[in-house]
């Protein structure tokens, strides 16, 4: 089992960090190991922890903005295949498994780097102390959910045939599953489905058709729910991942 971390930005494309240590530092200070580079992030932020063979928990390191599990303060709490974070300005979705465009190295999903970082300003706002020494930027409630929505990625989400293994690009339109769309298996009578960006998250939606099931991570879905990074949905007997 591979883990890492998704990290999501406003205007930049989704990158990856490997989980590859028992135990690693994310803020924007000295010392860390995932450097995050906005004054929203304090500078020893988190901690995220392997638990035994098949698990990490992350740790709040008294931030000052906090850390947020699905959308929720925490302090100390075990991650899941799925599990949002949020760092700053930052989204951070936790991975058990690796998925294929991350695993294709010819795939768009890159390797997290700050190379392209104002380096010289970030020494600056993150030095631990002297009159250099900047605190962290609060945010509150309604910048905290601004920043969240900044950073998910419409554009660039994509849909993963489980099946073929395609990647299908939502783009600003969203798509469409079953009558009028993408082919389904055991599309019922008239089975449709949509996957359309509300303003804030991408959501599936039933829209017409009988015997057919729509399921998110194996629940069934009666009318509408939201998807995370790393979700997987079914639309008849069709499988597929949302990234």
């Amino acid at each position: 089992m591979a883990f890492m971390l998704v990290i999501q930005r406003k205007g930049r494309s989704p990158q990856v960090f490997r989980l590859l240590q028992p135990s690693v530092i994310i803020g924007r200070g000295k010392g860390t190991d995932l450097l995050l580079p906005d004054i929203s992030v304090s500078r020893h932020h988190a901690r995220v922890d392997r638990s035994g063979d098949d698990g990490y928990t992350v740790v709040d390191l008294e931030s000052q903005n906090g850390t947020l599990v699905n959308g929720k303060a925490v302090s100390s709490v075990a991650l899941h295949h799925g599990d949002t974070l949020q760092i700053g300005k930052f989204l951070l979705s936790f991975e058990e498994k690796v998925a294929r465009p991350v695993d294709d190295p010819e795939g768009e999903m890159k390797v997290y780097s700050t190379a392209d970082e104002r380096t010289g300003f970030m020494r600056k706002v993150s030095a631990e102390d002297g009159e250099d020494a900047h605190a962290t930027t609060i945010l509150d409630c309604v910048q905290l959910q601004n920043a969240e929505v900044g950073a998910m990625p419409q554009a660039e989400a994509t849909v993963i045939s489980v099946d073929s293994g395609e990647a299908i690009a939502l783009g600003d339109e969203g798509l469409r599953f079953g009558k009028g769309g993408l082919a389904i298996k055991g599309g019922g009578l008239g089975g449709a489905a949509t996957l359309m960006w509300t303003g804030q998250a991408h959501e599936l939606r039933r829209e017409s058709g009988m015997f057919f099931g729509l399921t998110v991570n194996g629940s069934k879905v009666a009318t509408a729910q939201t998807l995370s990074t790393g979700d997987t949905f079914t639309v008849g007997k069709s499988e597929f991942q949302y990234r």
